[in-house]
């Protein structure tokens, strides 16, 4: 059973809770961790799902058609990298089809998948659900399942599959990977979040190889994993931010990044999204 190996491509400034009216001011970077990372995957012979910002693709989309070349698969991480829950609903709708439809030109095929900035389609925000209904999205990959200051539905599912929106549409989801710790005192438990990122960066990698081969092995399921084209650049620059655990997560680890890759890709087999559930949500829906 393969894993999902994806990629959120935005740059260094991109992720650090900078609004896009103020990143004029920063050096572009996006082309040092990328390029490294296609190679990993190239050397691996690992397909994945990358999930590319609508503003950056309109900047660089030799590197989109590049990533599409080389057999990857496109999808959506919106085009201004907000906060879903702080945008009104129509301004997301403006957004994600005006990303969709970008990705759509340059990489010439379908884009079927979205995940949202930070994860952040939460309980406040499931109305955007029914927006990438509307907006001719298969699957979405958005929800994580843990508690997090920024994101997170600590009660969803764990599981990928078929999910009702609030308006009554079906969507299937594809949420990012736990691992479930059971409480001594308590039935609820806690789901340790496993997914990659920040949280790839600050696990030993024996914990990651360890966490992951239960979930594979004796939960069955498929690790959904994520990084960001930032994470193999350490060399980025480091700036100072108004709240310390965005700026304190972000560069934590950053030289640890390669080294983890190529011991993950070595020990797990990994595809893409549309590989491991296209024939699924091309299917009919259940009732």
């Amino acid at each position: 059973m393969d894993n999902i190996f994806s990629v959120d491509v935005e740059d260094w400034y991109q992720g650090l809770e900078i609004d896009m009216d103020h990143w004029q001011g920063f050096t572009p970077r996006i082309e040092a961790g990328l390029l490294l990372l296609l190679d990993l995957l190239r050397e691996a012979g690992t397909p994945a799902t990358f999930f590319v910002l609508g503003f950056q693709a309109e900047r660089t989309p030799d590197l989109v058609r590049q990533i599409a070349a080389a057999g990857h698969e496109i999808a959506s991480h919106g085009w201004s990298h907000r906060f879903v829950y702080r945008q009104p609903p129509e301004e997301f709708r403006r957004e994600l089809r005006r990303s969709k439809e970008m990705l759509e030109q340059i990489a010439g095929r379908p884009v079927k998948g979205y995940r949202a900035p930070f994860f952040s389609i939460t309980a406040c925000s499931l109305w955007a659900l029914d927006i990438l209904v509307e907006e001719g999205f298969s699957y979405d990959s958005s929800v994580f399942p843990v508690f997090n200051y920024r994101y997170g539905i600590p009660g969803a599912s764990r599981l990928p599959g078929w999910i009702r929106t609030p308006c009554g549409g079906k969507l299937f989801e594809i949420p990012l990977s736990t691992v479930r710790i059971p409480a001594a005192s308590s039935r609820r438990g806690l789901n340790l979040p496993l997914g990659g990122g920040g949280y790839f960066r600050l696990y030993p990698y024996a914990v990651t190889r360890l966490l992951t081969r239960q979930l594979v092995q004796r939960e069955k399921q498929r690790l959904v994993f994520y990084v960001h084209p930032w994470e193999y650049d350490p060399d980025h620059p480091r700036i100072l931010l108004p709240r310390w655990l965005p700026g304190r997560t972000h560069y934590m680890n950053l030289t640890s990044t390669h080294r983890k890759t190529c011991c993950l890709l070595r020990d797990f087999r990994f595809t893409t999204m549309r590989a491991a559930f296209g024939d699924q949500w091309t299917s009919a829906p259940p009732p």
